[in-house]
């Protein structure tokens, strides 16, 4: 029987403790776009004996593992406050899941442009925490306003934020509201790995102890799109039937003017983007030691990215001058404008490099690379939030 293409599935589910299969089941399914699975790598050990004859040697397979690279659509769950199906994933490639259950409402102590003090007590004390959630104005002074938070202080309880709408001005007692989510955030210890499930038309491929990385992929002439490449531990495979369930991962909605908003790019709030890069690029390695536990780890991130504008005078805005003098600055924007299918992206201390001009259709466009870098509290760097 032959084994056809179109009907694959890949199945994700976050492991109690490294390495033990958790079983995903079709609940679990992701919807993807491309697959391409890896059923065994490894590094290939040739015995080279000498003999009294010419021939190739046996080979040995050393330090078995399992590649997966899949690429989804990047979009929420259909409902505010609960995880997409890619939470798993996300999860698996170093970052932390932070869940704002309900939306957080309340009275603003204070409000000017682009800011908004929040209700002395209720909010949280701790700092960056609303960085990527939507917070809208929901009564009084600049009521209906709305906008992403890119900067949180959890001692003044003062919230930075670029305008969704035309403009950001709450006053003294604006009712506010801060989206529900769940919010990811980059760790540097403690990693959680998944159980991925390959079923391919019938025959199944199971990695366990599985970690990985990303990139996102954000551009007006494509659908939004999010590129995991993870690697896990090798079992061998079964014949066994497997059928997906594909909740809680709705329809994308495209890159461009109406649908994305809240954009900055280095305090550049009027940029025409055509595209969005960022590789969060974690260092993997897979272990095989006597005594040890088989693993793949997480050993280091560097996350890098590009944004493409349409070139700006210098009177609008001198990245030149930016990029020589290493000024650094935020790059964010809010993707999608309904309850569920909003993603917040913020990368609060960009570093641009060389900025270069290319051509799209007779329109100058420049080309700004940039690495996140983190506070010196640390893995902050970036923050995205589904909501």
């Amino acid at each position: 029987m032959a084994l056809l293409s179109r009907s694959r599935l890949i199945a994700a589910k976050i492991e109690s403790s490294y390495g033990s299969d958790s079983s995903p089941a079709g609940t679990d399914a992701v919807l993807c776009t491309e697959i391409d699975v890896t059923p065994i790598e490894s590094e290939t050990l040739s015995r080279d004996t000498i003999r009294s004859f010419l021939g190739n040697s046996d080979q040995l397979l050393s330090n078995t593992r399992v590649a997966i690279s899949i690429t989804t659509e990047l979009a929420g769950s259909g409902t505010a406050a609960t995880a997409s199906k890619l939470d798993a994933l996300f999860r698996s490639c170093g970052f932390n899941v932070q869940a704002l259950g309900s939306a957080l409402t309340g009275s603003s102590q204070a409000g000017s442009a682009n800011s908004i003090t929040l209700a002395a007590s209720g909010p949280s004390a701790t700092d960056g925490y609303y960085v990527g959630h939507r917070v809208a104005i929901v009564s009084g002074t600049g009521n209906g306003h709305s906008g992403l938070i890119t900067a949180y202080n959890g001692t003044t309880k003062v919230a930075t934020v670029v305008a969704s709408t035309a403009t950001f001005v709450p006053g003294s007692s604006s009712g506010y509201s801060i989206s529900a989510g769940n919010k990811y955030s980059p760790i540097s210890s403690s990693f959680e790995s998944c159980t991925i499930k390959f079923n391919n038309s019938g025959v199944q491929h199971v990695a366990t102890g599985c970690r990985g990385t990303f990139s996102l992929a954000l551009s007006t002439d494509a659908i939004p799109s999010v590129i995991f490449n993870m690697q896990g531990s090798y079992n061998a495979p079964t014949d066994t039937s497997l059928s997906g369930t594909y909740t809680n991962q709705t329809t994308p909605v495209l890159f461009k003017q109406g649908n994305t908003s809240a954009s900055s790019v280095l305090g550049y709030t009027s940029a025409a983007i055509q595209s969005l890069n960022v590789d969060i690029s974690n260092d993997l390695v897979s272990r095989e030691l006597v005594g040890a536990t088989k693993s793949t780890i997480i050993t280091n991130r560097a996350p890098s990215g590009e944004i493409v504008i349409e070139a700006p005078t210098i009177a609008q805005k001198d990245y030149f001058t930016i990029a020589n003098n290493n000024t650094t600055g935020v790059i964010s924007c809010l993707h999608g404008d309904s309850a569920g299918n909003r993603i917040g992206l913020v990368m609060p201390i960009c570093d641009i490099g060389n900025p270069t001009y290319s051509d799209d259709a007779g329109v100058q466009m420049l080309n700004l690379p940039f690495v996140p870098t983190p506070s010196s509290t640390g893995n902050d760097e970036i923050a995205l939030v589904t909501m």
